[in-house]
């Protein structure tokens, strides 16, 4: 009841959009602003994408929550915040029966939206390395890296998304995994890093390594291995032996995950919303188990090449002495 009287009679009064404009501008500064990594990772996107939304931060600019007027978040809200617009999920011990007639008891009244489909967005094709530079107040430097990577909805092949996820594997397995074992307990390039890649976004999406360098490294060294790590992907088949084990780290971290109700909600409704069905992935497991080690270095070759790399780095100012460029400032050397 409480969500389906908010979807459409949301009163958005001047003063509390002021207000909540505050909380959001507060919530920004202290997770974004005043997190030297985070604003690191939010200019490596903006820098990775150029017509793509995903360049856009999900809380938005500053300047453009300081400027927020009311009749625009009316309109907005108006727009898309309509049964005809959303995704219902409800998991645990429930009866769908019940379910179906409480969702059809609060949101069948409510009046539809006139819904346009958004045009389709394509990121224009990069054309070689892109590199920025952050500099703002930090204690340690933090290197991104982030290749194109195509997602289960822009794949040219259904089997690409799942060599990335076990290729991810390979490199961020825990403890056994290549990075750790290499740059953290091996060459110690690395005080700590990881991946990350996500198969489920509605568009093209990145496949990135980032990390902060061991203290007396330096962040181009950090660079460098991690760049080797990929080469080795790209040049050599994994063993049998390191793809059944990687397989089964992701298989029991998938099962795992479907121990919490949260998570499986989370994932039927992004499935669902971003157009792949709810149950897309219930082959999840079998098809992680049928990854060949020619696979993922097809993937490795095909994605992980330096025309389709951004790389960002963090370079730490001093926390309290003076700086010749503003907080944040984003310098780049070179975009394509």
């Amino acid at each position: 009841r409480l969500e389906a009287d908010r979807m459409r009679h949301l009163l958005l009064k001047p003063e509390d959009v002021v207000k909540e404009a505050q909380v959001v501008a507060e919530e920004r500064r202290l997770r974004t602003e005043d997190q030297p990594e985070a604003l690191t990772h939010e200019r490596f996107q903006a820098a990775a994408y150029v017509t793509s939304p995903y360049r856009n931060p999900i809380i938005g600019w500053m300047q453009d929550i300081e400027s927020i007027q009311p009749d625009d978040l009316r309109r907005w809200y108006q727009q898309w915040y309509a049964p005809n617009n959303a995704t219902l999920v409800v998991v645990g011990d429930v009866d769908p029966a019940k379910v179906r007639e409480l969702a059809e008891k609060h949101f069948g009244p409510l009046p539809t939206s006139e819904l346009t489909p958004p045009r389709p967005v394509v990121e224009i094709p990069q054309q070689g390395e892109r590199r920025i530079t952050v500099k703002t107040p930090a204690e340690v430097p933090y290197v991104v890296l982030g290749y194109k990577a195509p997602t289960l909805k822009t794949a040219a092949e259904e089997w690409e998304p799942y060599a990335l996820a076990v290729l991810d594997g390979i490199l961020d397995g825990g403890n056994s995994g290549r990075i750790s074992r290499n740059l953290i307990r091996g060459s110690q390039v690395a005080a700590a890093a990881g991946t990350g890649y996500s198969p489920s976004s509605r568009l093209e999406g990145l496949f990135t390594l980032a990390g902060n360098p061991a203290p007396g490294r330096k962040s181009m060294e950090l660079e460098q291995a991690l760049r080797a790590e990929v080469a080795k992907l790209r040049e050599e088949l994994i063993s049998p032996e390191e793809l059944a084990r990687v397989v089964a780290q992701v298989t029991a971290a998938d099962v795992y995950q479907q121990d919490s109700l949260f998570y499986q909600g989370m994932r039927l409704g992004i499935l669902e919303t971003v157009g792949l069905g709810w149950n897309r992935l219930d082959d999840y497991v079998q098809r992680i188990q049928a990854v060949t080690p020619e696979q993922v270095r097809t993937v490795a070759r095909k994605y992980l090449t330096d025309d389709r790399l951004t790389v960002a780095m963090l370079e730490p100012l001093p926390q309290d002495g003076q700086r010749s460029a503003a907080p944040g400032t984003a310098m780049p050397h070179a975009a394509h």
